[in-house]
C-alpha cells in the first residue's frame, strides 16, 4: 500500500460543506475517497461522483459499517493512511466515540480530543467559556417564563441521550411555546434573551503552529426561519477587529486546533457571543470563492502537516456573495418566510444575486440545483401553503 495520505469523505449529510471541500481538494490537486450515504446521495448529482468508491446500502452508521467502509477504501486506493473529514455534527461525535477503534484501522480523526470538541460544540459550556474570558453572551433566563418573550431555548447538550439531534428554537409568542413544550424536554434546554442585530460569523483555522492561524469573516443577510441554515451572505472586516484576537485567544487556551467557526451579533454597542462549531461550516464555500484559504490550511495540515502547503492555489474567479437559492425556494414553498439580517432586498434583486452565486449552479454541481428546485416546486403543486 501506498503511504500517501488520502481524504475519505463520508457523504449524506452537511452536504454544501462537503462540495466545498471537495472543490478545495480539486484547488490543491487532491482528490478524495468517497463514501455515499446512499443511492440518493446528493454527491452522486456532482462531478464528484467519480470519486465514490462505495455506496453504503443502509443509512445506519456503527462502527463494523464504518470498519468494513474504511477496508474497503484502503483495498481499492492503494492507501493505508487514510484522513476522515469531519463533516456533521452527529457524525463527528460518532468517530469521537470510537477514536481509539478507528485509528487503529489506519485513520486520522483531525479533530480536537472529545473533552476538547464537547467544551466547545454544546451551548452552554461554550457559552460559559467565552463568557468567563470577558466576553458578552446573551442574558440566561432561570425558567421558561412566558413574560419574558421573545427567548431562545438552546440545547444545553447537541445530543440527546437517545442519540438524536437538538438544535436551538426560537420563542417569539406564546404559541412558539407551545409548539416547543410539546415537542421538547423542557430539561435539555437552558433559555436565553434573544439578541437581534448584525450576524456576525468569525471563520478560523488553528493549527498547533501558534504562529499559523487564518481568518476571515461574513455578514449574514439572510437565513431560513427558526434561525436555521444562512442562504446569503457578504464579506465583512469583522476578523480585523481587536474582539477577533481575543475570541481566538479564548479557543487557543482550550486547545483548539482544525477549523471553526464564532457567531456574534451586533446589537448596538453590544457585541454578542452566540455560538462555536468547532468544524467544517455550510458556508464554507464563500472562503474559497473570495479566494481565503482557510480549507487549504486545513487540507495542507492534515495531508503534509504543513498548513502552508497549499496557502498559494486558490480557486479560479471570485463571487461577491454567498448564496443557497435551494433553501430559499424550499423555504417559501413551505410557507416559512426566510429572516432578514439587513434591510430587505427588492425580489428581483434577490433572486439576480442568489442565481449569479449559488452554491449548486455551478459546473460541478448544477444537477443538484434543478433536483432541489424542482422538489420545491413539487411542494407547491401538492398545495403545501407558500405565504413568503
Amino acid at each position: 500500500m501506498s503511504g500517501k495520505k488520502k481524504f475519505v469523505v463520508f457523504g449524506g449529510s452537511n452536504d454544501r460543506a462537503v462540495l466545498a471541500f471537495l472543490r478545495a481538494l480539486s484547488v490543491c490537486g487532491q482528490r478524495a475517497c468517497i463514501i455515499a450515504r446512499t443511492a440518493s446521495d446528493r454527491i452522486l448529482r456532482t462531478q464528484y461522483r467519480r470519486d465514490v468508491t462505495l455506496v453504503r446500502e443502509t443509512e445506519e452508521l456503527t462502527l463494523p459499517i464504518l470498519t468494513r467502509c474504511i477496508l474497503h477504501v484502503q483495498e481499492v486506493s492503494g492507501c493505508e493512511k487514510l484522513v476522515i473529514l469531519p463533516s456533521s455534527e452527529y457524525f463527528n461525535q460518532f468517530v469521537l466515540h470510537h477514536r481509539r477503534s478507528i485509528e487503529a484501522l489506519g485513520c486520522d480523526i483531525p479533530l480536537v480530543e472529545s473533552a476538547t470538541y464537547e467544551l466547545l460544540t454544546n451551548k452552554r459550556s461554550a457559552t460559559a467559556l467565552f463568557a468567563s474570558a470577558g466576553v458578552e453572551v446573551p442574558v440566561e433566563i432561570p425558567a421558561l417564563d412566558r413574560a419574558k418573550l421573545p427567548l431562545v431555548a438552546k440545547p444545553i447538550r447537541n445530543v440527546d441521550q437517545q442519540g438524536g439531534s437538538l438544535y436551538p428554537v426560537l420563542l417569539r409568542t406564546p404559541e412558539d411555546v407551545d409548539r416547543f413544550m410539546a415537542n421538547h424536554a423542557e430539561a435539555d434546554f437552558f433559555f436565553q434573551e434573544l439578541v437581534s442585530g448584525q450576524s456576525l460569523y468569525l471563520l478560523i483555522h488553528v493549527s498547533d503552529d501558534p504562529e499559523h492561524i487564518v481568518l476571515w469573516s461574513e455578514r449574514n443577510i439572510l437565513q431560513q426561519a427558526g434561525g436555521k441554515s444562512m442562504l446569503l451572505a457578504e464579506a465583512c472586516r469583522f476578523h480585523e477587529e481587536p474582539i477577533a484576537t481575543r475570541l481566538v485567544d479564548v479557543l487557543k487556551r482550550a486547545g483548539f486546533t482544525g477549523l471553526g467557526m464564532i457567531e456574534m451579533i451586533r446589537a448596538g454597542d453590544r457585541l454578542v457571543f452566540i455560538e462555536m462549531n468547532p468544524r467544517i461550516w455550510g458556508p464554507v464555500q464563500f472562503c474559497l470563492d473570495q479566494g481565503q484559504p482557510l480549507l487549504q490550511a486545513f487540507i495542507g495540515k492534515c495531508l503534509h502537516d504543513d498548513p502552508r502547503r497549499y496557502l498559494g492555489k486558490r480557486a479560479r474567479g471570485t463571487r461577491q456573495y454567498y448564496s443557497w437559492l435551494g433553501g430559499l425556494v424550499e423555504g417559501l414553498a413551505s410557507g416559512q418566510g426566510p429572516a432578514w439580517h439587513a434591510p430587505r432586498w427588492s425580489r428581483s434583486r434577490l433572486a439576480t444575486v442568489c442565481l449569479r452565486n449559488d452554491i449548486y449552479l455551478r459546473s460541478d454541481s448544477w444537477r443538484c440545483f434543478l433536483f432541489e428546485i424542482a422538489q420545491s416546486m413539487r411542494k407547491v403543486m401538492h398545495g403545501r401553503p407558500n405565504r413568503g
